[in-house]
């Protein structure tokens, strides 16, 4: 892998972390989301960064298909653990 891949791996992973991290509730965290993909497009290249940009923003929206809210990651539903 060359620099610039290396840098889009990252970039992407960061963006993917940013949001999977946080649920998506209000207008304004929707919209914050959306400067996040242009801010993160610009910095990509746009072949494999484009990508794999494109992928991680169609895994956070099948989170949230059909209204659905996700639990946070590595939430495992019980509070005794």
């Amino acid at each position: 892998m060359n620099e610039q891949e290396t840098a889009d791996f990252r970039a992407v992973i960061e963006f993917y972390a940013r949001w999977r991290s946080e649920i998506l509730e209000t207008d304004e965290q929707w919209l914050a989301f959306a400067d996040d993909v242009k801010k993160t497009s610009v910095t990509v290249d746009k072949n494999l960064g484009w990508k794999l940009l494109l992928a991680a923003v169609d895994a956070i929206s099948e989170l949230y298909k059909n209204g659905r809210k996700p639990m946070p990651a590595g939430y495992f539903g019980r509070d005794d653990l």
